[in-house]
């Protein structure tokens, strides 16, 4: 009768539970991946990925997951991510991106926090996120070909721009269009010759800062009377617009107190009209998410004061001065916003600042609905749950030897 070996479970075999591997897909479409432990914070996972793109100015970022109800969802950074991808996520899988927008590119110091951030105003236009006009699109383009190939004259034609995603994906897809469009991007690129790759990254920002949704993220929700509506937030404040794009309402950081949420209802606290607004989620869940990332934003842009004053011009020459960027610049990082002036700025001169389609005076958008005077009933709509297989490859996590909690490779 044979032997039987019977196997202990070493310390190889624990450490393979305690640790975990999660890709992360970078703004440059490149994937890496990091061996993180089970107690691993998100923070801590976005300190590895800041390293490895030698990135300082690690607090305009985040890292964010597809859900099971197939929307996107920001990390917390203070808590376990394995906990977050466990509970929400479809696989571990990360995308690294700006969190926190600026409403000048004047404010970013590190030079690689510029082109991180490029590299996610691009995205945004292409992806059709923000929308723009051919004649907008082909000077993008251009901005865009000339930041990531240089001279147009380091190249015997041009025939590789047809190979270059140049257009937004809305954009209709027809080969005559097309063309057409790709003819104009080469010529737009060839009058940006000599332009050094960072001073035309500036100009491709620049150039996004006035589109329309620039800096916005907004969630579908319901006001008291059950419309469909979308709730935002900006680097001025929280907003609400019709599902069809039309501004309802804005209220800037600086005239917002507490926000919270209820069950699956949202209030957001009116300090300077001493009211409450109330919106409206599919679920609890959805409610708590929101009101906690709506309070993220809140605390960052009141404690950085981002559009609490004004920049003299002399900075913004400072940070290009060596990149030699001559770009038109007024006294005040507000005046080309069109949420310059929110619904309760009545307290300032009344003159008009441009808006993208037209003009808004200063004053009131439109009254805001409160929780006093709205208390009809709400219906929702509930997500679709979609299974959750968290995988856990590598062989780092065999090692006996590994000590660091977090590897980015």
């Amino acid at each position: 009768m044979p032997f039987r070996i019977k196997l202990r479970r070493t310390r190889r075999y624990v450490l393979s539970k305690n640790y975990f591997v999660t890709r992360i897909r970078l703004l440059d479409t490149n994937v890496i991946e990091c061996t993180l432990s089970v107690e691993s914070t998100g923070q801590e996972c976005l300190e590895a990925v800041a390293q490895r793109l030698e990135l300082r100015e690690t607090h305009y970022f985040g890292l964010w997951f597809h859900t099971k109800a197939q929307v996107h969802r920001w990390v917390e950074l203070e808590k376990p991510i394995k906990k977050q991808l466990d509970k929400f996520g479809i696989e571990p899988l990360l995308f690294f991106g700006v969190m926190f927008y600026v409403p000048s590119v004047s404010r970013l110091e590190d030079e690689a926090t510029r082109y991180q951030y490029y590299l996610q105003v691009k995205k945004e236009v292409l992806d059709g996120h923000l929308h723009c006009t051919v004649e907008q699109g082909i000077r993008l383009a251009g901005l865009a070909v000339q930041a990531d190939f240089g001279d147009f004259s380091q190249y015997k034609s041009q025939d590789f721009l047809r190979k270059y995603v140049l257009f937004p994906v809305n954009w209709p897809q027809v080969d005559e269009f097309l063309e057409e469009w790709t003819q104009k991007v080469a010529e737009e690129h060839k009058s940006h010759c000599r332009m050094l790759p960072a001073e035309a990254e500036l100009l491709y920002i620049k150039d996004v800062e006035k589109l329309d949704g620039f800096g916005q993220e907004s969630f579908a929700a319901k006001d008291n009377y059950t419309n469909d509506i979308f709730i935002g937030v900006s680097f001025i404040g929280v907003f609400v617009k019709h599902r069809n794009g039309r501004s309802i309402m804005l209220h800037r950081w600086k005239d917002i107190g507490t926000i919270a949420h209820n069950k699956s209802a949202i209030t957001v606290e009116i300090t300077s009209k001493d009211d409450t607004i109330m919106f409206h989620t599919e679920d609890m869940e959805m409610a708590k998410y929101i009101a906690q990332h709506f309070t993220a934003r809140h605390k960052f842009y009141k404690q950085n004061k981002i559009c609490c004053y004004i920049i003299s011009p002399n900075i913004f020459l400072i940070i290009c001065f060596q990149k030699k960027v001559s770009l038109n610049f007024t006294d005040s990082i507000f005046h080309d916003d069109p949420y310059y002036k929110s619904e309760t700025s009545l307290d300032h001169c009344h003159l008009e600042f441009g808006f993208r389609n037209g003009t808004v005076p200063n004053g009131s958008m439109c009254s805001s609905p409160s929780v006093n005077s709205l208390n009809r009933s709400q219906t929702f709509m509930q997500a679709s749950p979609v299974s959750s297989n968290l995988s856990i490859p590598g062989s780092e996590l065999m090692r006996p030897d590994y000590i660091p909690s977090h590897l980015c490779y």
